[in-house]
């Protein structure tokens, strides 16, 4: 088993990408639906902070390609719910993908872009659809994927890619930009603690008779 345990507490300096990856192993974003606003404030933050393969920056004239976030504000009637990866320990997605795109690093379940064949099985085995599939952006231009055309019109096709939170793994600020980004603090970082092993048995000797 394991405890599950909420931040309320922000950290007042910031850690490096190596350190924040060992730190938050096997630990995901929540949020507080009763209290979100649907301001998408954590949308556009993990954009900004997934995009910089693509120039992306901090204002708005430098994006130059279609805002895909890697968490996801969900409305339903009057109710607003962030929706994210929760980097399940036994994670479903990882086994369903055919050519091992997903892995697990300290916990984290990471997407590589670069193997990924946007073939959706990740995304059906999702039990929280926190996983979505979306064109290729490099440099704001939109990459192909080799060997698939459409031959009507004599052109490749565009190439797509499984994307999830990934807790800003590869990027070098502290909590996650969506955690960072929301006005309302309804975005916290949960950390799983493992339960300590059981201590050991001891053992007693009787003398013989």
């Amino acid at each position: 088993m394991s405890g599950v345990r909420n931040t309320l507490n922000r950290p007042t300096s910031r850690m490096g990408a190596a350190d924040r990856t060992s730190a938050v192993a096997s630990s995901f974003v929540v949020a507080d639906a009763g209290h979100c606003i649907g301001c998408k404030a954590c949308e556009l933050a993990c954009f900004a902070v997934h995009s910089q393969a693509n120039g992306i920056g901090a204002s708005v004239g430098t994006v130059s390609v279609p805002v895909v976030p890697k968490v996801y504000v969900v409305h339903a009637g009057d109710t607003y719910v962030p929706v994210q990866c929760r980097h399940c320990e036994n994670a479903p997605c990882a086994h369903a993908c055919p050519v091992q795109a997903i892995r697990q690093e300290n916990g984290v379940v990471m997407i590589d872009e670069e193997l990924c064949i946007g073939c959706t099985s990740c995304v059906l085995a999702c039990p929280f659809g926190a996983i979505e599939v979306s064109t290729v952006y490099r440099e704001g231009r939109v990459m192909t994927q080799p060997g698939l055309t459409d031959r009507a019109a004599h052109k490749a096709l565009p190439r797509t890619a499984a994307g999830k939170c990934d807790l800003c793994a590869g990027t070098n600020g502290g909590q996650p930009a969506c955690v960072e980004a929301c006005p309302n603090d309804v975005l916290r970082l949960a950390i799983v603690e493992s339960d300590p092993l059981p201590e050991r048995r001891r053992e007693v000797f009787f003398p013989r008779l």
